[in-house]
């Protein structure tokens, strides 16, 4: 249970800094597009990140996997 946890917020760390960039966006240039903007930033935080976010999901699927595998054993 504790590794998924730590999974989890790790994975939680790389969505808020996504978002974080993602909101940054969306406050430079004009006022239309905001969406398009916010993804943008998203997508230039993943970028940054580079491959942490992958990891964090695949430690997320292992943990939930070895959970579920004992779960309903």
């Amino acid at each position: 249970m504790m590794e998924y946890l730590k999974a989890l917020m790790g994975l939680i760390v790389c969505v808020a800094f996504m978002s974080m960039v993602g909101l940054l966006a969306a406050f430079i240039g004009p006022d239309h597009g905001v969406e398009i903007k916010i993804l943008i930033g998203m997508t230039i935080g993943a970028m940054i990140l580079g491959r942490r976010f992958p990891e964090a999901l695949m430690r997320l699927y292992g943990a939930t996997y070895g959970l579920l595998r004992r779960f309903f054993e």
